[in-house]
């Protein structure tokens, strides 16, 4: 798994955060997308597509999960 530290933001007092340039564009996330936030232990995960809690744990512990067809 490739770490990349891609900027930060900071929160509004209405608890509103901008997702930096840099991570939309590597991302390739457009102005009308949605994320999606998880808690992991003491982490915010932030994702662009909706993922199973243990498919997201899967994928930050290393081990790739095979999908059930």
């Amino acid at each position: 798994m490739g770490i990349k530290f891609i900027g930060k933001a900071k929160i509004t007092k209405q608890g509103q955060v901008t997702l930096p340039f840099e991570a939309r564009n590597e991302l390739n996330i457009a102005s009308d997308s949605e994320i999606y936030w998880y808690l992991i232990d003491d982490f915010l995960v932030v994702v662009k597509d909706l993922v199973s809690t243990e498919d997201l744990g899967a994928v930050i512990s290393g081990k790739k999960r095979n999908k059930k067809k």
